[in-house]
Order: structure tokens, then sequence, then C-alpha cells
């Protein structure tokens, strides 16, 4: 019996005091790496927006290239590029997933210079996934990508993506 109260008295171990101030400093460190590691996954999802909207620009640019300009209307331009995609899970899947032809918008600029723009208008965002802006019709650059405009899946990032350019992203506010 005395021998169990010694060895019960002489059990080594840490303190409870010992124990908080370890608790304290984890806190403290993780209160500084989350918001960082959080930061690091959101630029990944940026990133990966864009990585589909240049996919989205190569089909673009391939389907216009392979076309005669005699063939080319919005509506062949959209069915190629549905055609070049539709095996991609990037595209036209989800919770969004309408009609393929339907969730690309082609769109020459107008004659006053102007354009559509996806980040102007919130309801068509629902719907549209990607807009490729034309050149003015009427002129050489009637046939020849000005911009692409890709929403990925989450519809979470708006990538801009303008030829010759780098590619720009926006983070879409839900409304």
């Amino acid at each position: 019996m005395l021998k169990l109260k010694k060895q019960l008295r002489s059990q080594e171990g840490f303190t409870l005091a010992e124990l908080i101030v370890v608790l304290v400093i984890l806190a403290i460190l993780a209160a500084f790496t989350i918001p960082a590691m959080l930061g690091f996954v959101e630029e990944a999802k940026g990133k990966a927006a864009i990585a589909e909207a240049r996919e989205v620009y190569v089909a673009a640019q391939s389907t216009i290239t392979g076309t005669a300009n005699s063939e080319i209307t919005d509506f062949s331009i959209q069915k190629k590029m549905v055609d070049l995609l539709k095996n991609d899970s990037l595209f036209f899947t989800g919770e969004n997933a309408y009609d393929p032809e339907y969730q690309i918008m082609i769109e020459n600029v107008r004659n006053d210079g102007s354009a559509y723009d996806l980040r102007d208008d919130y309801h068509i965002r629902k719907t549209i996934k990607m807009v490729v802006l034309l050149g003015k019709k009427g002129t050489d650059q009637e046939n020849v990508i000005q911009r692409i405009q890709y929403i990925n899946n989450g519809r979470e990032y708006l990538a801009t993506i303008t030829p010759g350019g780098s590619a720009e992203i926006t983070k879409i506010e839900k409304n």
C-alpha cells in the first residue's frame, strides 16, 4: 500500500499550467497561419480559373482560324466551341449546366467602340459562362478575338484574357 502511494506521488508529467501555455502558443500560431493558408487556397482557385480561360481562348482561336470567313457566324463559332470543349469536365457541368450553346456568347465590338462586359451584368452571369469578343464588323478585325471572358464552374471567378496581354482575374461577389 505504501509502495503504491509513493508511485502515485512520484509520477512525472506536465502540469496544468504548462499545458495551458502550450495551447496558448498553438492558438497564436494558428491565428497567424490559417488566414495565410486560406489566402493561398483562394489564389490557387483564381489561377485555376485563368488556366480554364486559356483553354477557352485556345478553343475559340482554333475555331475561328479553322473556319472560312464566309462560314463564320455567331452560331457556327458557338457550335464548334461546344464540340471542342464538350468532353472537358470543366465545362458545361454542375448545378448551372444549361444548354452549352446558350452558355457561350459571341459578340463583335459595337460601332461606337463599346463592348459587352460580363463584369457589368450580374443577371446574365447566372447563365452565360463565356463571352468571346470579336473585332468590329466590316473591318479586318471582324473575325479576330479581342477579348475572352470566362466564369469558372463555381461561378466564383471571372477571368479575362486579351491577346498579347495578360490574364486578369476578378472575384465575383455573390449578390
